[in-house]
């Protein structure tokens, strides 16, 4: 397993003008918005470091793994990667818990990238990736930067990234790019539920709708759009989505 860093271009100033809505009312010809400023990557990645030691322990008591492979399954991914020669990227790698649930349904080992901007949620997933006897390599990167070329993988998946971004649909581009035309492209994300709402107060994140995740898939032009709910531990209940869909060949 190799760790490298490519995180020179990351934004150090204040969030400027990027902002991400919390909540909105109409009241009669009223639209009143509430929104926070998105936090900058350094400012974010600083933050995850701070938790990286803990978060194996937060997706045991969210049973992750297990929701992520039943959402994985229904989206096919053990299909898409069936392939001699497959590979996939998991961006916003984490703990690893999604790489994790990806080798569980898969019948051999594929070839494996992880990107997260936390050097320390990087050493978590090495020791994770051992501890499963996987092979994973990883880059302390940004998800509107991935470090490869154009594509390369044959599935590119994120779970709990894209809705901390000002426009999630940046990020779905730059994942489309590096995913082969044909190639699955799979995201989790925190939904509009009591859950997501204070996952969205601690982390400044969207909580999405369905119809907002469908509609920033076929903004970036990909085929086959589905989505189904994940069933999460600890009474979070289905607050998060999931969401997958092809590039056209």
């Amino acid at each position: 397993m190799s760790v490298t860093e490519n995180m020179k271009s990351l934004q150090t100033g204040p969030p400027g003008q990027d902002t991400i809505p919390i909540a909105s009312r109409d009241f009669g010809s009223w639209h009143v918005e509430i929104s926070r400023g998105a936090r900058t990557p350094c400012v974010m990645a600083r933050q995850y470091d701070g938790v990286a030691e803990n978060w194996p322990r937060t997706a045991h008591r969210f049973q992750l793994e297990a929701a992520y492979r039943e959402a994985l399954l229904a989206s096919g991914a053990h299909i898409a990667l069936a392939g001699s020669t497959a590979r996939a990227m998991d961006c916003g790698v984490g703990s690893g818990t999604l790489s994790i649930a990806l080798a569980s349904i898969l019948p051999k080992q594929i070839e494996c990238h992880g990107i997260d901007m936390s050097r320390e949620m990087l050493a978590t997933a090495n020791i994770a990736m051992k501890q499963a006897k996987l092979s994973l390599t990883l880059n302390q990167a940004d998800i509107l930067s991935i470090p490869y070329p154009d594509q390369f993988f044959d599935l590119v998946m994120a779970a709990h990234v894209l809705e901390h971004l000002p426009d999630p649909r940046c990020a779905l581009s730059e994942m489309i790019r590096v995913l082969k035309p044909g190639g699955l492209l799979f995201v989790c994300m925190t939904r509009r539920s009591f859950f997501g709402a204070l996952v969205q107060l601690r982390w400044r994140t969207w909580a999405i709708t369905e119809r907002q995740g469908v509609g920033w898939m076929r903004d970036c032009e990909m085929s086959n759009v589905a989505f189904q709910p994940v069933n999460l531990g600890a009474c979070a209940g289905q607050s998060s989505l999931a969401f997958w869909a092809h590039k056209p060949g």
